[in-house]
């Protein structure tokens, strides 16, 4: 889509809806993304782990876009996110020296 278009779409319903209307739809929207992650891991078959891995990219674009919402409401958090993508960054490399740079795949909380 063509950025000015997605951009006056998104102002549109900031401005249309409000702040707190749209604040309360974006937990509103994690919310159904974090029912849909916490469903896969309880499909038992391929094809109804599919359907959920679609409701899963549908849920994204819908968090996608509230968060798109939040940044015209609360600012940019760039500043934010390359700091913490550098402190993820050295926690990886010091898993990799802990690990002897191997890879384990593991179930544990991402940082």
């Amino acid at each position: 889509m063509n950025p000015d278009r997605k951009r006056a779409i998104l102002t549109g319903a900031v401005a249309t809806y409000g702040v707190l209307a749209q604040t309360d739809m974006m937990i509103e929207e994690m919310s159904e993304l974090t029912k849909a992650l916490l469903k896969l891991r309880r499909a038992t078959a391929e094809p109804e782990a599919a359907a959920i891995c679609e409701n899963i990219r549908e849920e994204m674009a819908d968090v996608q876009i509230m968060l798109y919402q939040m940044v015209i409401i609360y600012g940019s958090f760039i500043e934010q996110e390359n700091y913490k993508l550098e402190r993820l960054e050295k926690r990886l490399e010091k898993h990799n020296q802990e690990q002897g740079g191997l890879h384990h795949e593991q179930h544990e909380k991402p940082h």
